[in-house]
C-alpha cells in the first residue's frame, strides 16, 4: 500500500523529531516525497518495568517506527502522521484519576491520566483523524509512533480538535516531547498532580547535539523551530500502570491514507520474573573552582542498570527580575544530558550553554550580566538509568538504522528515574522543586503549529 501526500515539513530525521519522509538536502525546508510504501516500515516494540522515583513501579514502553532499508530515508520516522494503540494484559485501574482533556491537543489526556472511556479497559487509545472528531483519548490526535518513542509529533491539518494555525499544513503539531511520566496526575504517588520530579524529556549537550549547534544548546539559535530545547529522548513511562509478569503487550500503529488504512502491530511478552532497576539517586553538583560555569557530579550506577542519563535542567537565578547569563529561566529552561555506562565522576563542560555561554551561570557571572547582585542559576538534577542501550538507539546515534538492535536486546527494557534535586551553586535552591514543576508546557518549550522558523537540514 502506498501513502501519498505533498506536505512540506520543518524537521529532518537526524533530529529526534524525525518526522520527515525525506532525507537531508539543501534549502531551508525539507520537502517530503510523494509516495512511500508504509507497509515496509520497521516497527519495534518492547516493554519493561520503571522504578519511578524509588516510590512506585510503573510501565516502560519503548518504540521505534522507521523507514526501511531502501526507503527514501532509511532510519527516519516512518510517517508524518499515524495513530498508535497500546493493548495491555490487564485493565487500566478504574481508580486512576481521569485525565483533564487539556493535553497536547484538545483530544488528548496522556500527560495527566487516562480518558474516562479507557478506565477499566485494556487499551490506551488515539483519537480518530477524521474531520470533526471530538472523542477524547489518551494519545489524542497529536500522539504518534515515530523514530524513537510515542510522541505528540503528528503533522497538523489532520482535523485536530484544536485547529491548526495558519499555513501550518504538514508541520509537526508541536516540537517538544511528552513529559516523564505519562499519566502523572493519575499516579497514586502524586495523585494531587504536585509531582516535583516530572520534566520534559529533552536531551541536551554534551550527549545530544543537534546539527549546526556547534556542540552547545540550540535554545534561541533560530535554526530550529521556536521552542526546540534539544533532542527528544523518546521515553514513555506510564505512571499508575503496573507491569504484569508474563503479560503480553501489543502496539498497533495505523496510518490513514487516501487509499485506505495500513496497520502494523507488534507484541512483546514480559518474562515471568520481572527485573527492576535499583535505587536511583541524583548526585550533588560541585561547581568548578574556577567559577567558569561547569562542574562535576559523583555518580553511582544503580544496580541492574548498564547505562544512565544525568539530566541537568537550568532554570536561571532565583533573584526576582534577574536573568541568567546564558538566558535560562523558569519560563525557558536550558537542558543538558551526560550519558554514562559506569559509576564515576561526570563532568558538565563550562561553556555549552546557548551560543557557547556558561553552562550553569555562577552568581558572579549573573551579577555581571545583570549589573546588580544576583544568585547562582538554579539547576534541577535527575538520573534516568537503563538496562538497555537507549543512547545507542537514539538520534543521531542510530541515524540511518531502520531497526536499532538495542531495543530488543533484552528480555525486558527496564529503567529507573531518580527523585530530582535542585541546587544553586553549592546550596539547595531557595524555592522548592514544585516551583520548577509549575511552569506551563509553553514554558517548557512546547509550542503548537510553529511556522515562524525553519531549520537547515542536517
Amino acid at each position: 500500500m502506498q501513502f501519498s501526500h505533498s506536505k512540506t515539513i520543518f524537521a529532518s530525521g537526524a533530529v529526534a523529531l524525525a518526522l520527515s519522509l525525506a532525507g537531508c538536502g539543501s534549502g531551508s525546508a525539507v520537502s517530503a516525497p510523494h509516495t512511500a510504501n508504509v507497509a515496509a516500515n520497521s516497527l519495534q516494540f518492547a516493554v519493561g518495568t520503571a522504578n519511578l522515583f524509588n516510590a512506585a513501579t510503573a510501565l516502560n514502553v519503548v518504540v521505534t517506527y522507521r523507514q526501511p532499508a531502501g526507503g527514501f530515508a532509511p532510519g527516519d520516522s516512518g510517517t508524518l502522521l499515524n495513530s498508535p494503540t497500546l493493548t495491555l494484559p490487564a485493565a487500566i485501574p478504574a481508580g486512576l484519576t481521569v485525565g483533564t482533556g487539556t493535553g497536547y491537543d484538545a483530544c488528548s489526556t496522556v500527560p495527566s491520566g487516562p480518558a474516562t472511556a479507557e478506565l477499566g479497559t485494556k487499551t490506551v487509545l488515539p483519537s480518530s483523524q477524521t474531520a470533526g472528531t471530538t472523542t477524547v483519548t489518551s494519545f489524542g490526535q497529536s500522539g504518534g509512533a515515530f523514530g524513537l518513542g510515542i510522541e505528540p509529533f503528528n503533522a497538523t491539518a489532520q482535523a485536530d480538535c484544536t485547529a491548526p494555525g495558519a499555513s501550518s499544513t504538514g508541520t509537526p503539531f508541536q516540537v517538544a516531547p511528552y513529559a516523564i511520566p505519562l499519566y502523572d496526575a493519575a499516579s497514586p504517588t502524586y495523585a494531587a498532580g504536585a509531582d516535583p520530579n516530572s520534566d520534559v524529556a529533552w536531551g541536551g549537550p554534551p550527549a545530544f547535539v543537534l546539527p549546526d549547534s556547534n556542540g552547545d544548546s540550540v535554545v534561541g539559535s533560530g535554526d530550529y523551530p521556536s521552542g526546540t530545547a534539544g533532542i527528544s529522548e523518546g521515553i514513555d513511562v506510564f505512571a499508575g500502570i503496573a507491569p504484569v509478569a508474563g503479560g503480553a503487550y501489543t502496539l498497533s500503529v495505523s496510518i490513514p491514507a487516501n487509499t485506505g488504512t495500513t496497520t502494523q502491530s507488534k507484541t512483546f511478552t514480559l518474562p515471568g520474573a520481572l527485573k527492576t532497576i535499583g535505587t536511583t539517586t541524583a548526585p550533588a553538583y560541585v561547581p568548578d573552582a574556577a567559577g567558569d560555569g561547569g562542574g562535576t557530579f559523583a555518580f553511582v550506577m544503580p544496580t541492574n542498570a548498564t547505562e544512565a542519563y544525568l539530566q541537568i535542567t537550568d532554570y536561571g537565578p532565583a533573584t526576582t527580575g534577574a536573568v541568567s547569563c546564558n538566558g535560562s529561566s523558569t519560563g525557558g529552561p536550558v537542558y543538558y544530558t551526560i550519558e554514562t555506562t559506569a559509576s564515576g565522576t561526570l563532568t558538565l563542560p563550562p561553556a555549552i550553554g546557548p551560543g557557547g555561554s556558561p553552562s550553569a551561570c555562577t552568581a558572579a557571572q549573573n551579577t555581571t550580566a545583570n549589573g546588580a547582585a544576583t544568585t547562582d542559576d538554579q539547576i534541577a538534577i535527575q538520573v534516568i538509568a537503563f538496562d538497555y542501550d537507549l543512547y545507542g538507539a537514539s538520534y543521531p546515534n542510530s541515524s540511518g538504522v531502520p531497526s536499532p538492535a538495542q531495543i530488543l536486546a533484552q528480555t525486558s527494557d527496564d529503567l529507573g528515574i531518580s527523585p530530582a534535586i535542585c541546587q544553586a551553586g553549592v546550596t539547595s535552591c531557595t524555592a522548592s522543586l514544585p516551583l520548577l514543576k509549575a511552569r506551563s508546557r509553553a514554558a517548557a518549550g512546547i509550542i503548537r503549529h510553529s511556522t515562524s522558523r525553519t531549520r537547515r537540514p542536517g
